[in-house]
């Protein structure tokens, strides 16, 4: 049984997608109708006449809101960011970016990438972001995705090998130190603090890198496994993002659960 939350995210990434007419029955969605009215408004959707029963049916209109502008970055000559963009791309077949990092325009973003051979494949947004993938073959992938072979380092793993690390050092320095006199030495004690302390802020390693290289990141959860989970934490992307991105890759969230440690995480399944 899929929670309140998910079954939220999936109307807004699958049903609710700009496209002209909508039906969603509430007793299927297990969404009370006002919310569902609430969910449409916001991406865009009027409530029409119901067209089947059981159904309530809506129209997609959004000249009809005043809708927020999308997020884009600033659309002027700056060379300093090019350049980086630029060594960013050079000798890249595919390669995410987000514009929030880049401080550039979708359109300068494109211009730069159609310099080095590459075209935007996809583009997702939200309220404080857009992710472009700029890729030579601008195509969609194959769906389903090939089951992969073999284990694939997962960046996310370096919340838990960086803290794990870091407390094993500081603790082995402290035995070191400590040993000859019996660990009385203050600095042992120290040691030992930091072992501790230490291991917290290293929990949060990958928020530590540039926003472009999370995202790429993320992406490549998507890699044909047939189930895919991680904390939100793992790589700070609002789950309106992610859920794009999943569904780019063919997956679809099914469940979403909370730990006290680890917050959000966002369970997906791949779409067969």
């Amino acid at each position: 049984m899929q929670d309140w939350y998910t079954r939220a995210v999936r109307l807004r990434s699958e049903v609710f997608t700009g496209t002209p007419y909508a039906h969603v029955s509430p007793m299927q969605w297990q969404i009370d109708p006002a919310s569902l009215r609430g969910i449409a408004h916001d991406r865009g959707y009027v409530e029409i006449p119901s067209m089947f029963q059981g159904c309530l049916s809506f129209q997609f209109a959004p000249r009809q809101f005043s809708q927020p502008p999308a997020f884009d970055g600033p659309d002027r000559p700056d060379k300093d960011r090019e350049r980086w963009l630029l060594n960013h791309l050079s000798g890249s077949d595919r390669v995410w970016i987000s514009l929030k990092h880049a401080n550039l325009s979708a359109r300068r973003v494109a211009e730069v990438a159609g310099s080095e051979g590459l075209r935007v494949a996809a583009d997702f947004s939200d309220r404080n972001d857009r992710i472009l993938l700029l890729s030579r073959d601008p195509s969609a992938p194959w769906l389903p995705l090939p089951a992969p072979v073999g284990v694939r380092f997962r960046y996310a793993w370096l919340n838990y090998i960086a803290p794990v690390t870091v407390f094993l050092l500081l603790a082995i320095a402290a035995m070191i130190v400590g040993a000859p006199d019996q660990f009385e030495n203050p600095v042992s004690s120290l040691l030992f603090l930091a072992a501790f302390i230490g291991a917290i802020p290293a929990a949060f390693t990958t928020s530590l890198f540039p926003r472009t290289a999370r995202v790429g990141w993320l992406a490549r959860e998507f890699d044909g496994s047939q189930h895919v989970e991680f904390a939100l934490r793992s790589y700070q992307i609002s789950p309106e993002l992610v859920t794009q991105i999943a569904g780019y890759h063919g997956y679809v969230l099914y469940a979403q659960t909370a730990t006290q440690a680890g917050g959000p995480i966002l369970k997906f399944s791949k779409r067969v």
